[in-house]
């Protein structure tokens, strides 16, 4: 039944949306204290299901206003400009939402009709339709239609997480020419990815069949065509922010993304205290951080192509004056952004640094030589004492670690052995941060202080795994 109809044969739209709202101005007046375990159960599942079937209608309305050209009228760019602007909703939902709208209305009928219906989520249906769009151009009406209903059956027992891995594998089965890397199909010719179609004595796309019945010829046009390689999709953007920050956003095909995973897995592992105290940073914090350890380790072993004759390396401009803890002007980055001091701090315990004259137009007068704060020679014998980061607990290897100078260089700490000591990347970070004091003790190994919030005491501790047990050392 149309508005139209129903304006002829009930009530007007506004007077229904009476009736809806004095049905919810009901159920927020209920007394839900007075509701057994069965009804609270029936009311939480009901209005739960009638968000989905608001949603369709809200979505007949908003393809009605499409197709009227309704926003337009109203001064707005398009519909979702006009809802962005009427409700004060964010940009990505009012497209979310117009999008949803006119997949459910005209490419997945099915999934509208399930969420008209109460059987499925909003989201279900967005990773719905977003599925459908994706499949392969081959695809027959029959098959996007079994594919459709496998979904919905799928969506009735999985969350929308799920949902999108079970669609990816969906599409993939669906993609009869192997587009991965090395997809190669033994029992086919030397025409990489062109796997043979099932059913058909043809390959690629073949299957389809010729109208003229000249598959030899459609068969050539297809092996002209090189296969779409997955790896396309990969991008990557970095945004900067007025804070200081980056933003990070980008897509990763199935391959990349489990490289990445793979090399981020073991890093971004919780790291309790030595005390068992478990690790307090989120999921999203641990791999943040692994993604930088392992950036800092191929930087660190060189691993990376040199650009512009030298190895790839974090540059950081700092005024004498700041370098010296007595300036104004923030360090900044080869990149443009400022660096906060704590960090600048922590980055100059053990750094290679270039003296670089300036006159007051900014032209460089003189380039003098660059120079280590901790020498090769310093980090080897730093290396055979400490045998890793000395934080307790801490069992990275040497070649893991950064030298810290106990008492900064810029303070007068001298760059010596009984000043240094080696710490992990995330351990260097807490000791600049946290508050933790180094001292050595009388065989001259270093022992971290912790800050009275951790240890009223303050007590010194050691690492028992970067010191060699008592029977080795008195056999040494």
């Amino acid at each position: 039944m149309s508005f139209e109809d129903g304006a002829r044969d009930g009530p007007v739209p506004p007077a229904r949306l009476a009736v809806i709202a004095g049905q919810v101005e009901g159920l927020l007046s209920e007394e839900t204290w007075r509701l057994s375990d069965g009804e609270l159960e029936a009311l939480i599942e009901g209005v739960c299901r009638l968000v989905g079937r608001v949603a369709a209608a809200r979505g007949r309305l908003l393809v009605e206003a499409q197709d009227r050209g309704f926003a337009l009228r109203q001064g707005a760019v398009d519909t979702a400009a006009w809802l962005r602007g009427r409700l004060a909703l964010a940009s990505r939902e009012a497209r979310r939402q117009v999008a949803l709208a006119r997949d459910v209305h005209e490419v997945c009928r099915a999934t509208g009709a399930a969420l008209a219906a109460g059987e499925i989520t909003v989201e279900h249906a967005v990773v719905i339709c977003e599925a459908m769009r994706s499949l392969p151009t081959g695809v027959t009406p029959e098959q996007r239609s079994e594919a459709e209903q496998a979904l919905l059956a799928f969506a009735r027992s999985f969350d929308p997480y799920q949902l999108v891995k079970l669609a990816a594998r969906q599409r993939e089965a669906l993609t009869t020419v192997d587009t991965s890397p090395g997809g190669d199909d033994p029992h086919a010719d030397s025409h990489t990815g062109e796997h043979n179609n099932p059913g058909s004595g043809r390959t690629g796309n073949a299957g389809a069949g010729n109208a003229d019945g000249d598959g030899d010829r459609a068969d050539t046009n297809n092996r002209e065509k090189p296969s779409p390689d997955p790896a396309d999709i990969r991008r990557l953007t970095l945004t900067d922010t007025p804070a200081g920050t980056t933003l990070l956003s980008g897509e990763l095909d199935a391959e990349g993304a489990a490289l990445l995973r793979t090399a981020l897995d073991s890093l971004a592992a919780p790291r309790p205290a030595v005390d068992g105290t478990p690790d307090s940073r989120s999921p999203a914090r641990r791999r943040a951080d692994a993604l930088i350890d392992l950036i800092s380790r191929a930087l660190g072993v060189a691993a990376l192509p040199e650009s512009g004759g030298v190895r790839p390396h974090l540059t950081v401009t700092i005024p004498w004056s700041t370098l010296l803890a007595a300036g104004t002007i923030p360090a900044t980055t080869s990149w443009g952004l400022p660096l906060p001091r704590a960090a600048l701090a922590r980055l100059s315990c053990d750094a290679e640094i270039s003296r670089i004259l300036l006159d007051p137009a900014g032209v460089p007068l003189d380039v003098g030589r660059s120079t280590r704060t901790v020498p090769a020679h310093l980090r080897r014998a730093l290396a055979i004492r400490d045998q890793g980061c000395v934080f307790p607990g801490c069992d990275r290897p040497p070649s893991w670690c950064e030298a810290h100078h106990a008492i900064h260089w810029r303070d007068g700490g001298p760059t010596t052995l009984h000043n240094l000591l080696l710490l992990c990347p995330t351990h260097h970070r807490q000791v600049h941060h946290d508050g933790w004091d180094i001292v050595f003790t009388a065989d001259h190994h270093p022992a971290l202080v912790p800050p009275h919030r951790i240890d009223p005491l303050r007590r010194p501790r050691r690492n028992p795994y970067s010191q060699p047990p008592l029977h080795q050392r008195a056999t040494a």
